[in-house]
């Protein structure tokens, strides 16, 4: 197996998404995380291109050790017994399979060689079968997860613009306050709730310009864009736990990420839907560094949005770990903060 050498992480002062949240995990642990989510990618026995591009892409923006790379990992030989062996607090242990889980699931369908991978890992953390059907139960949902739209178009283009940007700031900013609430047990929730929003915005917007984009429509465009795939969550699920990698994950990037793909949707139906997916891919990298300008611009209005609405959140996800709402109803009165 290829080593890394990994420098132990400096002490870090807490981010309010990691105060919140309790937890956090070391450096070591968390290339230890992303070495088991390589097992996964490669348990078919290799990795799709667009598997490898969107882990790429996932991690891009992280900061990893240096000389460290998503590339080199995927191209390492990996225990993943000695992995998983480097994984020492319960409450990594959950966000690690939590993320494995999304991983594998979100995507397409298991094949039996991941279920087996997956089912080690369970047994190796000691995973308890509680918690694993939560995960399941929450990503299963997550696929049926659609929020309503229904906006009648704009043919005057300055009411139309106006309309857009109101939509687009208040979508990136309650994607911001999600990726400030990191929270132990169900915190994969909280990703897939950004992502339903993001799924929504664009058919918004795309009504406003008075075009039907359905939900498979939405979720193919942001796919190219390298959003709402399986290994995008399953990163910034873990990422987010990280001190070394937090600040580049929570608020910003669920900020950025929507607030690029609200810029790209606008433009995209502009032309008619005839942008072509390079086209979108390119606009969506530059309109991404636009939007974590924007970020700090709209830092203290996610911030007391965050503040105002946490204790609803705290009681979401409550409600969801008991099984009192599913991700549906989660992802639908999470977008009433909106």
């Amino acid at each position: 197996m290829t080593t890394t050498n990994v420098a132990q992480p400096s002490t870090k002062v807490a981010t309010p998404e990691r105060a919140f949240s309790g937890v956090t995990v070391n450096e070591k642990e968390a290339l230890a995380c992303l070495r088991i989510l390589t097992c996964i990618a490669k348990a078919n026995g290799k990795i799709e291109p667009d598997e490898r591009a969107a882990l790429e892409s996932s991690v891009s923006h992280l900061k990893l050790p240096s000389g460290t790379t998503m590339n080199k990992l995927l191209d390492e030989t990996i225990d993943l017994d000695a992995q998983l062996r480097l994984i020492t607090t319960p409450e990594t242990r959950e966000i690690v399979y939590q993320s494995a889980m999304g991983m594998a699931h979100l995507d397409r369908s298991v094949q039996p060689a991941v279920q087996k991978m997956l089912e080690h890992i369970r047994s190796t953390l000691h995973i308890s079968d509680e918690k694993s059907k939560l995960t399941r139960r929450i990503l299963d949902e997550a696929k049926d997860t659609v929020l309503i739209s229904n906006i009648k178009s704009i043919d005057d283009p300055a009411l139309r613009a106006t309309e857009v940007k109101s939509d687009v700031v208040k979508y990136s900013v309650l994607a911001g306050v999600l990726g400030s609430f990191p929270i132990p047990g169900v915190a994969i929730a909280t990703d897939l709730a950004v992502v339903a929003l993001q799924v929504k915005m664009v058919r918004d917007i795309g009504q406003r310009w008075g075009h039907q984009f359905d939900k498979p429509a939405a979720v193919s465009m942001m796919g190219g864009l390298g959003l709402g795939t399986g290994a995008r969550i399953a990163a910034s699920n873990l990422a987010k736990f990280v001190p070394v990698w937090g600040s580049a994950v929570g608020a910003t990037t669920s900020f950025a990420s929507t607030w690029a793909l609200g810029k790209v949707a606008e433009k995209y139906f502009e032309s008619g839907l005839k942008s072509d997916a390079g086209t979108l891919k390119s606009e969506f990298q530059t309109a991404q560094s636009a939007g974590q300008e924007a970020y700090a611009g709209h830092k203290e209005q996610i911030e007391t949005k965050r503040t105002q609405h946490e204790a609803a959140f705290k009681t979401l996800n409550a409600e969801l770990a008991a099984g009192k709402i599913n991700q549906n109803e989660y992802s639908s009165r999470i977008e009433q903060f909106a």
